[in-house]
């Protein structure tokens, strides 16, 4: 059977559209009325559909929110995280999966705003001019998780500071010949903060990484990074990567090569996803607090839409976790 619709529940009543209306809006109706549409409401499991209604109004009591994909940890808590904030504040989400695809987070804007919703939040891995330039095109309050944004309301990790603190504590260790995994520069806030976080903290204590790989954000490619450079990563005594998922992959190509991470190799990185303190070296890691950055960005957002009074920058605070994967080495770094 199709989808009952509105008009098919007042053709079975015998009542009109508006007096359908009336019963989902709690107005008042005639008791006969209204136990002859219920009768129907419950023989079908009748829903109305919420998201068309508000969609319609002037308050949509919608907030779109805009990620790079579906199956990163990252995304997949912030997701769980600004879902449970947006509905306490009486809102709905609407999800739309840009796949890192940028051209596809620029058109979801665009399509989020023509939907009328009442916010964005947005979740880019990279960041241009032409996202500046899109989000004053439309009429509808944007705010960024995760990145910085010139002009744009953002709630932003503190990427720098966290990568001076997570090598402040390498070096803490005894480690000197440190290399580095990290991602495109692209990504601002975790392809270049995170790298001049660590090379300006080396930099203070006349150091510098002699191998500084650049790939992409998967395990897979952490793996290869590491695999194909393995006889220069030999010569470091710490690899330092810019998330746990790249140090996942580097562990496993690091370990084929006798190199055991906690033991005669060390390795730290950003996150704290929840199996890195469940490895065999349970992983030396930064923890960005994402239920608190999916809380500052709602509450942001929400004063933008109340047109309140609010800071256009936000930084999130982090927590380093230091844990077996990086090794204490003597004074001489041996």
């Amino acid at each position: 059977m199709k989808k009952l619709t509105i008009v098919d529940i007042a053709r079975m009543a015998g009542v009109g559209t508006t007096t359908v209306s009336r019963y989902f809006n709690g107005g008042n109706l005639k008791e006969e009325t209204h136990k002859r549409i219920k009768e129907i409401v419950d023989k079908y499991n009748y829903t109305p559909n919420t998201f068309a209604k508000a969609l319609k109004s002037i308050d949509s009591k919608i907030i779109g929110v805009i990620v790079p994909c579906l199956h990163s940890y990252v995304s997949g808590n912030t997701l769980k995280y600004l879902d449970k904030e947006l509905k306490n504040n009486n809102y709905e989400t609407l999800i739309m999966n840009a796949n890192f695809d940028e051209n596809k987070q620029l058109e979801y804007i665009k399509k989020l705003a023509r939907m009328n919703v009442d916010g964005i939040i947005l979740l880019p891995t990279t960041m241009s001019k032409t996202y500046e330039s899109t989000i004053k095109s439309i009429d509808v309050p944007v705010v960024m998780l995760g990145q910085e944004g010139e002009y744009t309301y953002s709630v932003e990790y503190n990427d720098f500071n966290a990568a001076r603190d997570i090598t402040n504590y390498v070096l803490a260790q005894g480690h000197k010949r440190i290399a580095y995994l990290g991602v495109s520069e692209e990504d601002i806030a975790v392809g270049y903060y995170r790298k001049l976080g660590v090379i300006r903290t080396l930099e203070k204590y006349n150091l510098s990484p002699e191998n500084v790989l650049i790939t992409n954000f998967g395990m897979e490619e952490g793996y290869s990074a590491v695999k194909e450079n393995i006889e220069k990563l030999k010569e470091d005594s710490c690899l330092i990567c810019a998330t746990d998922n790249l140090a996942y992959g580097a562990i496993k190509a690091l370990e084929e090569e006798g190199l055991n991470v906690g033991d005669n190799y060390s390795v730290a990185a950003f996150g704290d996803y929840t199996s890195s303190a469940l490895l065999k070296s349970p992983l030396t890691t930064i923890k960005f607090d994402l239920e608190d950055a999916a809380k500052q960005t709602v509450n942001m957002l929400l004063s933008v839409i109340r047109k309140e009074e609010t800071d256009i920058k936000l930084l999130i605070g982090y927590d380093l976790k230091t844990r077996n994967s990086v090794i204490k080495l003597d004074r001489n770094g041996e």
